[in-house]
């Protein structure tokens, strides 16, 4: 945080913990938008929503920028704590599409509410934009420079002009007579041109755009692909719609990191939304738990079929969690890894790309299991004089190391071919499958050599 947000921070905690609103009301009127956005994420809940409601009473436009420019999760937050009536004037404030990015995470009567406000064409809108969750169309904004290819590079200027204070151009599209794009020229390169000149002598006529049906990774795919600030949006005809912002592919970046995140920790996004409940939170959580609960009975099934082994040579037990703790964290590193790559398109739909990272991470795998299988033994013949013990947890380690990286690696892929999401491999559920077979591989190594071992 720069020195001048920390102090902005600071007065705000301060105003609000004496109740000074009359004073945070002309200070919040006074501060710009994006500063006021940044510092949010620094306030607790409650100081959060004091300021979001100073705004909001001074103006609501600003009100609708800030919010605009909040993580998801605290402009979930802030909209479910505020009046009824002043979070649908917040809303209304938002374009078709920003409206449908967040209203299905909104309380019911709030989502009628807003939707009773609005007018019949941006109800249906809204509509199609929930019936293709990962269409671009929530991304594409209306406010982008177009001018015909016939007009000079004065009147472009004019045009731009006019424009609201609130648009910002870096491109000016180009489109026919039909609203066809067929070029692109930049804000400098109209300003560097004779004002008498056409645009369509100065424009580049290789445009860069994504059509409307398109999904996001597609658009955000595009925009790291070729550098671009924003990407045109056109119709199945190529006429121009609309234009999807670098801001706006960010938030979507953003919003699936942490989606991905949360997976890996067998979590989902909508506990962010929650934050105040408690019980649909444990609620959300529990699915994984009772995955978990399941397995480890399982895994607790297996262990007492083994009694007579643990029961002639109790030092087994010992090494129980070492196995499972060892094994565990190469089967996530394993998984994590392909499910990125299958995810980013590094691997792609050839078997033979798979089968590759395959192997290499089964090579890896075998050297960290010879190394680890040579210190564990060791260790474990020193400590319970006992060097055939030492032999059985060397063997049972290297093979549990070795399985539970093919199994890592091998669970994304078919998650993948089944078009579900491969990182659920990444969640609890490879850790509660890698404890099964893990114990039951390692007990039953030791049962093999337990006539020796006793």
């Amino acid at each position: 945080m720069t020195p001048s947000l920390e102090v902005l921070k600071e007065v705000l905690k301060k105003l609000l913990s004496k109740g000074n609103l009359k004073t945070l009301e002309r200070l919040v009127d006074k501060t710009h938008p994006g500063d006021l956005a940044a510092v949010f994420r620094y306030l607790n809940r409650q100081e959060r929503l004091k300021t979001f409601q100073a705004i909001l009473k001074k103006d609501v436009r600003k009100a609708s920028d800030v919010l605009y420019d909040l993580d998801e999760d605290i402009k979930i937050e802030i909209l479910r704590n505020l009046p009824i009536e002043d979070a649908v004037r917040v809303l209304l404030t938002f374009s078709a599409g920003e409206i449908a990015e967040i209203i299905d995470k909104l309380p019911e009567r709030l989502q009628e509410e807003v939707l009773s406000r609005l007018k019949e064409e941006e109800r249906e809108e809204i509509k199609r934009y929930l019936q293709y969750e990962d269409s671009v169309a929530p991304l594409i904004s209306d406010e982008f420079a177009v001018v015909r290819d016939d007009v000079t590079v004065g009147e472009a200027l004019e045009y731009i002009k006019k424009l609201p204070n609130d648009f910002d151009v870096i491109y000016v599209y180009v489109v026919d007579d039909k609203g066809r794009i067929v070029g692109v020229v930049s804000l400098k390169e109209l300003l560097e041109a004779p004002s008498n000149a056409l645009v369509r002598d100065i424009m580049n006529r290789d445009v860069i755009s994504i059509r409307d049906d398109a999904t996001k990774e597609d658009a955000i795919e595009i925009m790291r692909r070729y550098d671009l600030l924003s990407l045109p949006v056109v119709d199945e005809e190529e006429r121009l719609i609309g234009v999807i912002s670098i801001d706006d592919v960010l938030d979507v970046i953003t919003e699936k990191t942490t989606e991905e995140f949360l997976k890996i920790a067998g979590a989902t996004e909508e506990e962010i939304f929650f934050t105040g409940s408690t019980l649909k939170v444990a609620n959300l959580r529990l699915r994984w738990f009772l995955v978990v609960i399941v397995g480890e009975l399982i895994t607790a099934f297996i262990i007492s079929r083994f009694e007579f082994t643990l029961r002639q040579f109790l030092p087994l037990v010992f090494f129980i969690p070492l196995i499972a703790a060892i094994s565990g964290n190469i089967s996530s590193q394993s998984a994590i890894i392909v499910s990125r790559g299958l995810i980013t398109e590094r691997i792609g739909e050839n078997l033979k790309d798979f089968l590759y990272v395959l192997f290499r991470e089964v090579k890896v795998a075998s050297i960290i299991a010879l190394v680890s299988s040579i210190i564990v033994g060791t260790i474990a013949t020193l400590w319970i004089s006992n060097h055939l013990l030492g032999i059985v947890i060397g063997i049972a380690l290297f093979f549990n190391v070795v399985l539970a990286s093919f199994s890592g690696s091998v669970l994304p892929y078919i998650l993948d071919k089944l078009d579900l999401d491969p990182n659920l491999a990444t969640s609890p559920l490879i850790l509660t499958l890698n404890d099964i077979f893990g114990i039951l591989i390692y007990l039953s190594i030791a049962s093999t050599f337990i006539h020796r071992l006793s």
